[in-house]
């Protein structure tokens, strides 16, 4: 049986997110997922598998620097989930390859998906992950479709 709900963010150009929580009654960890297409600004050839370890570690360190300077908010900052997923096997010049990050947050008190008080919360992931993580990398651009 399903109980949990999600809500699709859509002010977003360029990526796809959606939020969501794990079980609607007592919602304790709420998760957000920023899926795109990557595709690569130059083709000079790279080690592909040093670039996604390089982006992952960017990522998970540009959210714990926010976290870290952030005002005090609803969620422990210590159980952070953040999982990247890009495979490096299909990477080439002139094709996008599916990048998904999901951040899981768990909440100090339980927060509906679809109230007020959990967008401070979202917007600071947002921008981390989005604005200083995604749009200054030098090796992909991100686009909401495969085409």
């Amino acid at each position: 049986m399903k109980t949990g709900k999600e809500v699709k963010i859509k002010h977003l150009n360029n990526y796809s997110v959606v939020l969501g929580s794990v079980n609607n009654k007592h919602p304790k960890a709420v998760y957000l997922s920023i899926s795109a297409w990557a595709e690569l600004k130059s083709d000079e050839e790279v080690n592909y598998t040093k670039v996604i370890r390089n982006l992952n570690k960017q990522l998970k360190q540009s959210l714990y620097n926010t976290f870290n300077s952030s005002i005090e908010l609803n969620y422990l900052k210590d159980k952070t989930i953040v999982d990247l997923d890009i495979r490096e096997s299909g990477i080439k010049f002139g094709k996008r390859s599916f990048i998904n990050c999901e951040v899981t947050l768990y909440l100090k008190d339980e927060i509906q998906v679809n109230s007020e008080d959990i967008k401070p919360i979202v917007s600071l992931v947002l921008d981390t992950v989005i604005l200083q993580t995604f749009e200054k990398d030098k090796t992909f651009n991100f686009h909401k479709r495969k085409r």
